[in-house]
């Protein structure tokens, strides 16, 4: 049981403004864990990562707190929070009675001194890092009005010494749990209900084609596998449909197909490689990549392949587009001058290109949060290709993953109803 109190009828009650421009970061003051000690600092360091991670908040130094570590979950002095800084102010308090972590988590108006929000949550312990993202989310939506993050989950492909394979995990990059083995697997990508991954693999010895993996059960079944190649899914909002490209009679394009992988029937016919469709969030039009023109560019099409227009006229080499969830830019990557790919977006409407990264090593497939507030992508900015996350604006990047031998191919799963 989840009991939330938030103070709706406040005049002045505290926001972060989504609008605009770059957000200007909350102050907010993580008070020293209550409780059993290692729960509690263990779901305190969840909840000040994902906080730090987003970029809406701005974490004071412990070291600089005047009140007592002693300072129970009500009986605070908010004056002494005040007097560092603290606009908000978070208390944790969690018990391990038995198999189940019981925590008590509080947000205070530092100013106002009044209790915002109030949760008390239960896992099993090995879940214990859900109590803190639930939470996190529910502070999250309290300051925006919008839909946390921190309780999804992140696909992508892990490179091994056997070979390329599926991974799933927490948003941050925790939890890693493989999905397939190793092979040639790629382009994982989510179904809408979160409860499969469709990806790209060599698996059966012949050319690319497309599976799906339980999510649960890591049960593998073939979903299209027509043509020299099938590769690429990319789901539906609504989870009946799905496009992808295959490669029929010396052809590539992009086809559209029931669910179940019947029914495919092809949507562009022409001369040249069409691949990488991505749909736009009201699945009216779909965007892709098109060598029609010469070189790889972005072009988009009403969903039953008629309407084709070219998106991008910059660059000779733009691949990978990623509709955004608020259905008004499409992330790409693109090759430069240096002939390295880096990251932009181009707005649906007027064509506006802007470049996210730069003079950051190789940076590729760009993958959106399901709030459209982030950016998950490939990186070989530390060195060997790894993940990262960053703001829509190129901002605040911070790293994912740290896997031995690399990981690519992000796909952020989708936001799933609180349980």
């Amino acid at each position: 049981m989840i009991l939330l109190l938030a103070l709706l009828l406040a005049a002045d009650r505290p926001v972060i403004d989504l609008a605009g421009g770059r957000v200007q970061a909350y102050p907010l003051a993580m008070a020293r864990p209550l409780g059993a000690q290692e729960v509690s600092v263990a779901v305190e360091s969840v909840l000040s990562q994902d906080f730090e991670r987003s970029g809406l908040f701005k974490l004071l130094d412990p070291a600089s707190f005047l009140a007592p570590a002693s300072e129970g979950l009500t009986q605070i002095d908010f004056l002494k929070w005040q007097a560092v800084g603290a606009q908000g102010l978070v208390k944790v308090s969690c018990d391990a009675p038995g198999a189940e972590i019981k925590c008590d988590l509080r947000l205070y108006d530092v100013a106002h001194g009044q209790e915002l929000l109030h949760g008390n949550y239960s896992a099993p312990r090995a879940s214990q890092r859900q109590i803190a993202h639930r939470f996190g989310d529910d502070v999250v939506r309290f300051f925006t009005h919008e839909p946390g993050v921190f309780q999804t989950r992140i696909a992508f492909v892990r490179e091994t010494e056997a070979g390329k394979q599926i991974i799933a995990a927490d948003w941050d990059g925790a939890n890693p749990q493989p999905l397939t083995g190793a092979s040639i697997n790629l382009l994982p990508a989510w179904t809408p209900d979160g409860k499969s991954v469709a990806f790209t693999s060599f698996r059966d010895g012949g050319g690319a084609h497309i599976y799906t993996v339980d999510a649960a059960t890591r049960q593998v079944r073939p979903l299209v596998l027509m043509g020299d190649f099938a590769t690429g899914a990319a789901w539906a909002p609504d989870g009946l449909r799905f496009l992808f490209s295959a490669s029929l009679d010396d052809n590539t394009d992009v086809y559209l197909s029931q669910a179940d992988g019947s029914a495919g029937r092809r949507l562009t016919d022409a001369r040249g490689i069409d691949i990488s469709a991505t749909w736009s969030p009201d699945a009216k039009r779909v965007a892709f990549v098109s060598e029609r023109a010469g070189t790889p560019q972005i072009f988009t099409m009403s969903a039953d392949g008629t309407d084709v227009r070219r998106l991008t006229f910059q660059g000779n080499y733009n691949q990978e587009p990623a509709w955004s969830p608020k259905g008004d830019l499409i992330a790409f990557s693109g090759r430069d001058e240096h002939r390295t790919f880096d990251l932009y977006t181009v707005a649906v409407e007027g064509g506006k290109v802007t470049r996210l990264t730069q003079n950051a090593g190789t940076n590729e497939k760009p993958s959106w949060a399901p709030n459209g507030r982030y950016l998950l992508f490939s990186s070989t900015r530390g060195g060997k290709r790894q993940l990262w996350v960053m703001q829509p604006d190129g901002t605040n990047p911070r790293p994912v993953t740290s896997e031995h031998l690399g990981a690519s191919d992000p796909a952020w799963g989708p936001l799933l109803p609180a349980k």
